[in-house]
């Protein structure tokens, strides 16, 4: 998921994001993900991929990312 983001974020901090937000969100580490926990993961990055990037972008990444990490 990293991968994906670092299009927008870059390779660091979307690295970052995802192993921030899924510990606070998910108590997890980057590693014990797992598709049934993409959609919470999912939804603790989109307050913060709004504000990066607004509101259209965000979605026009995190709805792909939520089918390829079904």
């Amino acid at each position: 998921m990293a991968l994906r983001l670092a299009d927008y974020l870059g390779p660091h901090t979307a690295r970052a994001a995802v192993r921030t937000f899924a510990k606070s969100a998910l108590k997890l580490t980057p590693e014990e993900i797992r598709p049934e926990h993409v959609p919470g993961l999912l939804d603790a990055l989109r307050p913060m991929l709004r504000t990066l990037l607004g509101r259209e972008i965000c979605e026009d990444i995190l709805a792909p990312l939520g089918k390829e990490f079904p």
